[in-house]
């Protein structure tokens, strides 16, 4: 068998290597949960801290949920997904508007 012979045959074998590794790679990536691939994770904002908003609002939304600072902080940051175009400030308001609407209904 001659060398022109073989040339088909490897240049198939080549082919279905590169498309197993293409499929392979597009079903990791659609495994990977949603918001966690490296592009996406390096433009989500960081999770607010509490001096990034003025101390009244720190105070008044702490004091609404009994001190609890992770509770603060998730509802800041599920805002801050939200509504990314908004500052820090108008998510922490936000979030005590919120809970003050949502005790008085």
């Amino acid at each position: 068998m001659s060398f022109s012979a073989l040339v088909p045959t490897l240049l198939a074998i080549v082919i279905l290597i590169l498309l197993y590794l293409l499929l392979r790679e597009i079903g990791r990536r659609s495994r990977s949960p949603r918001g966690t691939s490296r592009s996406v994770r390096s433009r989500q904002p960081r999770s607010p801290r509490l001096g990034s908003a003025s101390p009244a609002s720190r105070r008044r939304l702490l004091r609404l949920v009994n001190g609890n600072e992770k509770t603060a902080i998730r509802l800041v940051s599920n805002l801050k997904e939200t509504h990314p175009e908004r500052s820090e400030q108008w998510c922490w308001e936000k979030a005590i508007y919120d809970l003050e609407r949502d005790r008085r209904a």
